[in-house]
């Protein structure tokens, strides 16, 4: 065993604390590039365990990336991360019990201590392609991985309950040019009849994003191209991580809307809580179903 690795100075820890914050400065105005927008989508469909931050940090220093853990959380699967691999750096918080004016420890309402965070430190994380061990078992969550041409009945349920648990009916029918819609008068959302079932549910997820994003609200002071991105954006990470990749389709130019880094970071910040929002109500649906009621489904 080597020897123990010695403590950072305070001024140390500074120094590669401003330094994780340039680069995630760098990052943050990488958005504002066709590429750099489509590397934060394609990563959080399945980094949705980190912040936006360390999304954006993680691409930054591995763009390859494709499953990242911490040391501990490897070796929990039955991985083991290789000697002399060099760890991603991302924020984690500093986490410490809260006390009360006498020193004692404060509880919720569960009785579990309370903790605030005073800051935040660098901890080291590490991508699948770094390890070795057991393979992975595969995800059989609550969404199909593969999709072609067609979408199963339910995933196109599950879309269509979020839509209607928020007040609105949900129709196929002519829809235009566009692929589909959302019309905030009559609370309706209408799909294209004539598109395949892959297709369809993409369109729903973009239109739920329109109700979730809270675009009718914010229509007087938002762009409309930039709800459209918000929108489709929504759509291909909730299509990613259901195994369906419309990204040839749904990545969008930002900087031909965003401006600047501030308005773009707001925005991908809204989409993947959408997102987020959006995949977890899916899994909770179908954690919650049993196999017959899924069959009749």
């Amino acid at each position: 065993m080597g020897s123990r690795k010695h403590a950072l100075t305070p001024e140390q820890r500074q120094e590669r604390l401003k330094a994780a914050h340039d680069r995630l400065s760098d990052a943050v105005d990488g958005l504002l590039t066709s590429d750099g927008w489509r590397a934060m989508i394609t990563a959080r469909s399945w980094l949705r365990r980190y912040s936006l931050n360390n999304v954006m940090m993680i691409i930054s220093q591995r763009p390859n990336a494709s499953d990242v853990r911490s040391f501990s959380q490897w070796k929990d699967t039955g991985r083991h991360v290789r000697r002399g691999e060099t760890g991603i750096r991302i924020f984690a918080p500093c986490r410490y019990k809260a006390r009360d004016d006498d020193g004692n420890t404060e509880t919720d309402d569960t009785g579990q201590p309370r903790y605030q965070v005073r800051g935040f430190t660098l901890v080291s994380v590490f991508d699948v392609s770094q390890t070795d061990g057991d393979p992975l078992p595969a995800d059989n969550g609550a969404v199909p991985q593969e999709l072609h041409g067609a979408a199963p009945e339910q995933l196109r349920d599950g879309i269509a309950a979020q839509i209607r648990a928020r007040g609105f009916t949900v129709e196929r029918g002519d829809c235009g040019d566009a692929y589909g819609w959302v019309r905030w008068d009559t609370r309706t959302v209408r799909v294209r009849a004539t598109v395949d079932d892959a297709q369809a549910v993409k369109t729903l997820v973009h239109e739920l994003a329109h109700i979730a994003c809270e675009h009718e609200q914010r229509s007087a002071t938002t762009p409309r191209a930039l709800c459209e991105v918000e929108a489709e954006s929504v759509a291909c990470v909730v299509a990613a991580v259901a195994g369906l990749d419309s990204l040839a389709y749904s990545v969008p130019y930002v900087a031909h809307w965003a401006g600047t880094a501030e308005t773009a970071r707001a925005s991908a910040e809204r989409v993947l809580r959408v997102a987020d929002e959006v995949v977890s109500a899916l899994e909770s649906s179908a954690a919650t179903q049993t196999p017959r009621a899924a069959n009749a489904a």
